[in-house]
């Protein structure tokens, strides 16, 4: 008996080591791809945009209005450049997973404004937020993507948005961040997708973009969730939740 069972560990125990091996080849590919995308592909990127750029000088010394011909390249080139960035920053973080740390949220926030102070401005947008903000068990830099994400998406996409509300509120088990704006909201039946999980984004009717799922990915790796909610004005109410640090 105790030697079947002696084999029988020693079976597991080579599988569970095959599983690691495994494992680590598959984080390794992925960090592969990860450096090659945000090499290889922003190479050839940034010489359509500098021909780009030469097309443009060309026609105007030509005196042709040349701004909406081009356009369309640097829009293409723009939001290839940062579906390269996204990509590239979810496949690092899934293999690297940073470490957690005390992180001051109101510093996060701040830098985030800060980034897109320039389209707040030329917005009008009216950006709210509490005196005060609490510290957090998290990855400053990923928490910065996620408010990032939320805010430029209330900037693009909410209709007639004027003023756009940052809170947060603690929970029993952690916190809860929000997004909240005045917006024409989000339809009905496109609620279901807006957090698509990255391994159903080869469906053929998944949401076209990574943001929103980049977000889900970034603060399920900080043990937390997100969502979204219509709000009683109409508009949109984009959150997301981290536990209380483990002692």
């Amino acid at each position: 008996m105790k030697a079947a069972i002696d084999g029988d560990a020693a079976v597991y125990q080579a599988k569970y080591e095959e599983a690691l091996r495994e494992n680590a080849r598959l984080r390794g590919d992925l960090l592969t791809v990860a450096r090659r995308i945000g090499h290889d592909l922003r190479t050839p990127l940034g010489g359509v945009a500098v021909t780009g750029e030469m097309i443009k000088e060309i026609l105007e010394e030509k005196g042709v209005a040349a701004e909406a011909i081009v356009a369309p390249i640097f829009d293409s080139t723009d939001g290839l450049a940062k579906l390269i960035e996204r990509v590239s920053f979810v496949l690092k973080a899934s293999v690297n997973s940073s470490p957690m740390a005390q992180v001051k949220m109101g510093d996060a926030v701040f830098n985030t404004l800060q980034r897109l102070e320039r389209q707040i401005l030329k917005s009008g947008v009216q950006v709210i937020e509490p005196a005060e903000w609490p510290e957090v068990n998290g990855v400053a830099s990923w928490l910065e993507v996620v408010w990032w994400n939320f805010l430029a998406n209330a900037l693009q996409h909410g209709k007639k948005t004027s003023k756009i509300e940052l809170g947060w509120c603690r929970e029993k088990d952690g916190f809860r961040f929000w997004v909240n704006d005045d917006g024409g909201g989000v339809p009905p039946e496109k609620t279901a997708k807006l957090f698509q999980p990255f391994h159903l984004l080869h469906e053929p009717n998944a949401r076209q973009g990574l943001g929103l799922s980049l977000v889900q990915r970034l603060v399920e790796l900080q043990n937390g969730n997100c969502g979204y909610e219509p709000n009683d004005i109409g508009g949109s109410f984009f959150y997301f939740t981290l536990p209380l640090a483990v002692a």
